[in-house]
């Protein structure tokens, strides 16, 4: 059991023939703190963003291909639908913060196209050369939108939490707004996008002073 621990990086194993804990395991450490931080650093920021627009506010960060929403403030009329494991995690190419993420995140990019993209709706992306040039327009557009792609009659908007690692920026996280098409995707729309756009950068700039 011991060797498996240390083959896994979570023990090391001394010149004594004794065993430590492994770099590994502090990753993993690390990486429970980093997320708790950017809960902690993220409600505020969801709860004006919901006051503002009355929609569902959500917190996701990338599990492999998929999104795990680590936190969401429900909007009026919302109901109970948001309460089923069915939106606690969910694929990343058929969600905007999936999207958004992806776009700056060249290893959940990878993960999605290497798995396949499975239809949810008539509406979800499910052509790999389609989806790459929407992650292209993402990051030219600092956003990502989901129109019906994952339930009929629902959309959301997304942007990207991004820290520095090394030279490169990397998407962490997003934050995005959810609600019925008419009022996510129409003429409220571009009060959507730049409120979770502010939203995003605001965390982001959090997080960078951290």
């Amino acid at each position: 059991m011991l060797a498996a621990l240390a083959s896994g990086g979570l023990l090391e194993r001394t010149p004594g023939g004794r065993y430590r804990l492994g770099l590994r395991l502090f990753e993993i450490g690390q990486l429970a703190v980093d997320r708790l931080m950017l809960r902690e650093l993220s409600l505020p920021v969801l709860g004006e963003l919901r006051e503002i627009l009355r929609e569902t506010a959500q917190l996701a960060i990338p599990v492999g291909a998929d999104v795990l929403y680590v936190d969401r403030l429900e909007g009026a009329g919302a109901g109970t639908m948001f309460h089923t494991e069915m939106y606690r995690r969910g694929p990343g190419h058929s969600s905007s913060a999936g999207k958004a993420m992806a776009a700056v995140n060249p290893a959940m990019a990878r993960a999605i196209l290497e798995r396949g993209f499975e239809r949810k709706t008539p509406f979800t992306i499910v052509d790999p050369a389609r989806y790459r040039q929407v992650l292209v327009q993402v990051r030219t557009d600092g956003y990502a939108a989901s129109r019906e792609e994952h339930t009929i009659g629902m959309s959301s908007v997304a942007a990207p939490v991004v820290v520095t690692r090394g030279d490169r920026r990397v998407a962490v996280a997003a934050i995005s707004v959810v609600g019925s098409t008419s009022r996510v995707l129409g003429a409220r729309k571009v009060a959507v996008v730049q409120s979770v756009r502010r939203a995003a950068a605001t965390v982001s700039a959090m997080l960078a002073n951290c």
